[in-house]
């Protein structure tokens, strides 16, 4: 009986792309360059075994996961603007909520906007309050729509009026 000899396969694509990538670095731009190229095939079925493979801790095929929600808080004590947020590379999160609490004996203006690569849009535009506790929330109508943040987006708040102290909390859930 003769021996036979076989080579190993070769490692599919996704992997010769991505060799030397951290799973922790893997941009949401890596990922998708490989989806992009790969042809929903038979003959492609171990290449898109790998691709969900790799993206499976990564990614969410079917919304938000859980465990993943988190608060990001800042405290002010002084007017003007600030970078309030923005996720790291290859993160989606999802804005649930924005809490404000403040100490004042006067008024205080609050302005909260999104940066998408140097682009602004306010999402709460900028207006007087005297409420020591405000809530913005999906389950009063706010926002009315999803704003999905990502390594491109930041969250920009900007405060005026008197004030002793402002502390502002978001809740997000992690998307991907």
């Amino acid at each position: 009986m003769a021996k036979q000899i076989r080579r190993p396969p070769q490692p599919s694509r996704a992997y010769q792309d991505l060799k030397g990538t951290v799973l922790a670095n893997l941009s949401a731009a890596q990922y998708d360059e490989i989806i992009e190229a790969a042809y929903i095939e038979e003959t492609n079925s171990q290449l898109l075994q790998d691709i969900a493979t790799i993206g499976g801790p990564k990614q969410s095929p079917g919304g938000p996961r859980a465990g993943t929600t988190k608060v990001v808080a800042a405290g002010k004590t002084d007017t003007g603007a600030f970078a309030f947020y923005q996720p790291s590379q290859g993160e989606t999160w999802l804005l649930e909520e924005v809490t404000v609490e403040a100490t004042t004996s006067g008024t205080y203006t609050i302005a909260v906007e999104l940066d998408v690569d140097g682009v602004s849009m306010a999402i709460i535009p900028t207006s007087s309050k005297t409420d020591s506790f405000l809530l913005f929330s999906q389950a009063y109508g706010w926002p009315s729509a999803n704003f999905y943040l990502d390594e491109n987006t930041k969250i920009n708040v900007t405060l005026g009026g008197t004030f002793s102290g402002i502390s502002i909390k978001a809740l997000m859930t992690r998307y991907r």
